[in-house]
């Protein structure tokens, strides 16, 4: 492995789990809200000692749900490339389609998952907290849009 990569990704890791944390909830309670990971297995993620890396999945999932690609960036500054926001420089359109799609794409999800949790008539505690998970990302990516709408009438 590359000399301080480990340090890079960690870091990286610690940064993105603690800007999951929520009114109510610390990072590592939502990140396990939002993944189902226990709060052990997201200590390991941020651990220099433990070599176990946060999984891809994760770390999109994660950054979907805070808006912050904290690793992606980590990971671009290594072949020296930068992360801007998609849709800079394209107009209030762009941004409105694309928060839009991230909704639809959030309540699809969530449809999925209660339907397929509720295939065999019960719901599990762990069903319970993927779709409660799933409704937060749902939640936060409407109040992405209220502010998105607000800011551009308040020009």
């Amino acid at each position: 492995m590359l000399e301080g990569l480990q340090t890079l990704l960690k870091s990286a890791a610690r940064s993105l789990v603690n800007a999951c944390a929520a009114p109510g909830q610390t990072g590592p309670q939502r990140v396990h809200a939002l993944t189902g990971y226990s709060e052990g297995q997201i200590s390991k993620w941020q651990s220099e000692s433990d070599p176990t890396l946060m999984p891809v999945h994760v770390v999109a999932q994660l950054e979907a749900a805070t808006g912050l690609p904290i690793m992606s960036r980590a990971l671009a500054s290594l072949s020296g490339h930068q992360i801007v926001p998609a849709g800079m420089g394209q107009g209030s359109e762009f941004d409105l389609m694309q928060a839009v799609t991230k909704l639809t794409a959030h309540h699809s999800r969530f449809a999925t998952q209660a339907c397929e949790a509720l295939e065999d008539g019960k719901l599990s505690r762990g069903e319970l907290k993927r779709l409660l998970g799933t409704l937060l990302a749902k939640q936060e990516e409407t109040g992405r849009i209220m502010r998105l709408l607000a800011e551009k009438v308040e020009g």
